[in-house]
């Protein structure tokens, strides 16, 4: 299982306190009761997408990292086509 509700709350909560911000200030700023905070950083509810949009923006992190704790690798396509261009590039200069 990848998103883990406890886990996405400790990293909000460490962001927050990371901008040196209380709960009253963050919920404010998000437009969210503090309540409604607190139970995200213990994870004791979930987070809509526009929360968790809003929450990246506004401590400049992606929604990867907020959900699972990183980003997920994303494939690179115009490397492997540099390669497979590099290949018959070869293949061409042998006829």
């Amino acid at each position: 299982m990848y998103y883990n509700q406890k886990e996405s709350g400790k990293r909000i909560a460490k962001l927050r306190k990371g901008r040196g911000l209380t709960q009253d200030q963050l919920a404010e700023k998000l437009n969210i009761s503090t309540s409604n905070l607190g139970k995200l950083e213990r994870g004791l509810q979930g987070i809509s997408i526009d929360l968790l949009i809003e929450i990246g923006f506004f401590f400049n992190v992606s929604t990867d990292y907020l959900l699972i704790g990183h980003s997920i690798p994303h494939y690179n396509a115009s490397k492997d086509m540099d390669a497979m261009i590099a290949q018959l590039e070869a293949m061409k200069k042998k006829l």
